[in-house]
């Protein structure tokens, strides 16, 4: 049993340590501007969902301010670091203190709920901006788009 919690203390550092990196990246290192210019499409991708639905000026200026809006709210790097430093610090310890792997992790846990709420959010905010023929083109784009991840996930 001890191995197990060992073994999957390790895991789970080892899988923050990646999300740390991946979280933390600087979305502009690719010499881009403009808040809905993520690292890959926007925030979630909303750029590239957006994309041919010929949105207004007004309407990308919206969406500008609501995509900087939940940028804003992003945790800063240091604390993806100082939390993998003490997953790390569990993993390395002599005995394993699972009452605090479990406090850390109840954190971990709280902090990723209130990002997917604030997401959540943000999608609704940047739908009820569209027009009713924008939004009926983004919900075909986005059921082709689950039915390709299907697809993928079938192999």
């Amino acid at each position: 049993m001890k191995k197990f919690n060992v073994l999957t203390a390790v895991f789970v550092a080892g899988l923050s340590l990646v999300t740390a990196q991946a979280v933390s990246a600087d979305p502009m290192e690719h010499g881009r501007s403009g808040a809905m210019e993520h690292r890959h499409g926007g925030p979630e991708g909303i750029e590239r969902m957006l994309k041919g639905l010929d949105l207004t000026d007004a309407q990308r200026q919206q969406i500008d301010k609501l995509t900087s809006a939940f940028a804003a709210q992003k945790p800063e790097p240091a604390a993806h670091k100082a939390f993998a430093d003490k997953m790390m610090s569990l993993v390395k310890a002599d005995a394993f203190d699972e009452v605090a792997a479990r406090q850390l992790l109840e954190q971990q846990q709280a902090q990723m709920l209130e990002h997917a709420l604030a997401r959540l959010k943000l999608q609704h905010d940047i739908r009820s901006v569209l027009t009713p023929e924008q939004k009926e083109k983004l919900d075909a784009r986005m059921a082709r788009m689950r039915d390709k991840m299907a697809e993928r996930n079938k192999s």
